[in-house]
């Protein structure tokens, strides 16, 4: 019943609200360096803000719309594959305002993920810095952002903590009670030094529930990015 659930919710979200909806760390392939907080310092939820808001992306395809995060200077986004799933050619819209096709070039249908390489987007972009979600321990605050309702503009960020971590249909999620609202699908979730740990897949919906999110661990994601 809460796979079940969880799949409902993921296509609520995509098709009624416009979608729920990294290389690695440090020095990438494509020689993007992510931004590093000092000293690996916990950080204010303003300064997490101004960390992170250049490098989430809002996503469009004529159906829908998520978010994702730039996780290469040369414009490679980590996604959801249900924000993407069955286009080849998608809208990438940056913090400035400024929109650039995306080509999706690798998705894993299983772990819900998805690469998508911006078109003609400068070489210097904004990175994420990507964290470890193996160590996280329950109650550790962490903020959610993406483009939530598929609104335009300023990115939408929330906090919470870690609840748990679920093992669901074979595949482990990290639980929090930070809103993942539609539209937040394949943003980033991040740990209180500015660092991704996870990425915002779906929301539980029911009449009886109320603050369940669940998101992939980057420690997973991190594999599917390096195949």
């Amino acid at each position: 019943m809460l796979r079940n659930t969880i799949i409902v919710a993921s296509i609520f979200c995509l098709i009624l609200f416009g979608g729920c909806s990294q290389e690695t760390n440090g020095n990438s392939e494509n020689g993007g360096v992510s931004p590093e907080p000092d000293n690996g310092a916990e950080l204010s939820i303003a300064e997490i803000v101004n960390l992170l808001e250049p490098s989430v992306v809002r996503i469009e395809t004529t159906t829908g719309s998520g978010s994702g995060f730039i996780i290469s200077r040369s414009g490679r986004v980590l996604t959801n594959e249900h924000v993407v799933s069955g286009y080849t050619i998608v809208k990438v819209t940056l913090i400035d305002g400024e929109t650039y096709d995306g080509v999706v070039i690798k998705t894993d249908k299983g772990m819900d993920l998805a690469i998508v390489a911006l078109i003609g987007a400068p070489l210097d972009l904004t990175t994420t810095s990507l964290g470890v979600s193996g160590d996280l321990d329950i109650g550790e605050g962490v903020v959610t952002i993406g483009y939530a309702l598929g609104l335009e503009g300023q990115v939408s960020f929330s906090a919470g903590i870690v609840s748990a971590m679920r093992d669901i249909a074979d595949l482990q999620f990290i639980q929090t009670d930070a809103a993942i609202n539609p539209g937040n699908s394949g943003g980033p979730l991040v740990n209180l030094r500015g660092e991704v740990i996870g990425i915002n897949s779906y929301k539980y919906v029911h009449e009886s529930v109320e603050g369940m999110g669940l998101a992939i661990p980057i420690d997973a994601a991190r594999q599917f990015i390096d195949s």
